[in-house]
């Protein structure tokens, strides 16, 4: 049962918000229509005649006052300080409601053919003394109270449902910010790291170097994985670990004969499902500054512990001299950040905020 409520959580969240709006429209008239149904049958209010026109008035208004609601008064008055407009407007909608029932119960009296008995109650309620309710405070007042009680169900089904469309476009926002991250570390990937892997190529082929088809091997199976792989929400595991592994390769090709990189990856790389592109920034942003930083020997060294539900990234960068880049401020670490909060909420820990060092992602497998 849970895995079913859950497969269903997923489906809906994947909806776009239009038709996920219209479904739960659908529904709402759905259970109205089932509630005024029932409320105009019981027992102490029950007619001998047909009594769909006093559920077709009830159920028009319901309508009204849902997307009066939803969509103006509680997002764009109340919510946004507008405190006298959303009162206004819920003036409009009591004195509404005493029109909308006077004109129905005339409708109904004049061309339907009801009980004598509702055609009494509409009469009484709806249509005697209407001008001079409307001008009275009071008579307004029990006017409200009266109309709680067949829209009381609506009303708050209507926050209900309001709560629902505002998680909606929290979602969808969110996916947006996603695609925008996402596509942020795309171009963090493509042009320095790319022209500066050119230029290295340009150079060896020059030199006739052997090993300038092994950059075009590892560049293409790169650019191939950043371009048509990164798009699905999920990517197996090992394929983001070799994706990682050919950037590390063509790092490796154009760095200087002192620069040493370690990689290793301990642990079944198997089933395990990842968000694409989420490691390579940190292991990236080790290498930002390389062409400016003094002579002398540098090392690089990460280390992978997989196992079915942790993935511990350790970064270490040890050099003679000062790093001339800064790493935890890097902006795209920080881009890098924010997608892992907003993917997977609560997930990491970072063990030194300061300097490269041990990363601890949990639950990122699915």
């Amino acid at each position: 049962m849970t895995d079913l409520l859950n497969r269903l959580a997923r489906r809906w969240q994947r909806l776009s918000p239009r038709t996920s709006a219209i479904l739960l429209q659908l529904l709402l008239w759905v259970l109205l229509t089932g509630f005024y149904i029932l409320w105009n049958s019981r027992p102490n209010y029950h007619f001998s005649g047909p009594i769909w026109p006093l559920i077709l008035m009830q159920l028009g208004f319901a309508v009204v006052l849902f997307n009066s609601l939803v969509y103006l008064i509680i997002p764009r008055w109340l919510l946004q300080g507008r405190v006298w407009l959303a009162l206004a407007g819920a003036l409009v909608l009591m004195y509404g409601y005493r029109i909308w029932m006077y004109v129905g119960s005339r409708l109904a009296e004049t061309y339907v053919n009801i009980d004598p008995s509702m055609r009494r109650t509409l009469h009484a309620y709806y249509v005697e003394k209407l001008w001079a309710d409307l001008g009275s405070p009071l008579a307004m007042l029990g006017s409200f109270v009266g109309m709680l009680a067949p829209m009381l169900f609506p009303l708050v089904i209507s926050f209900l449902a309001y709560a629902l469309v505002v998680d909606r476009r929290r979602l969808a926002l969110e996916r947006d910010n996603l695609r925008l991250e996402r596509s942020y570390l795309k171009a963090q990937i493509n042009p320095q790291f790319l022209f500066n892997t050119l230029g290295s190529l340009n150079a060896m082929t020059h030199a006739r170097d052997e090993r300038a088809g092994d950059v075009v091997l590892h560049l293409a199976d790169l650019m191939r994985y950043t371009l048509y792989e990164t798009e699905a929400e999920r990517v197996p595991l090992s394929r983001e670990l070799e994706f990682l592994d050919d950037y590390l390769a063509l790092e490796r090709l154009r760095s200087p004969a002192t620069t040493v990189i370690e990689h290793e990856v301990s642990g079944p790389a198997t089933t395990q499902q990842i968000a694409p592109l989420l490691l390579h920034p940190f292991l990236e942003r080790l290498f930002a500054g390389l062409e400016a930083a003094p002579a002398g020997p540098v090392a690089f060294r990460s280390h992978m512990q997989v196992d079915s539900q942790t993935l511990t990234l350790d970064l270490r960068r040890t050099s003679e001299q000062p790093w001339p880049q800064p790493y935890a401020t890097d902006a795209a670490l920080l881009a890098a950040r924010r997608r892992l909060g907003l993917q997977y909420p609560g997930s990491t820990r970072w063990s030194s905020p300061k300097r490269p060092s041990t990363f601890t992602f949990t639950s990122l497998f699915s």
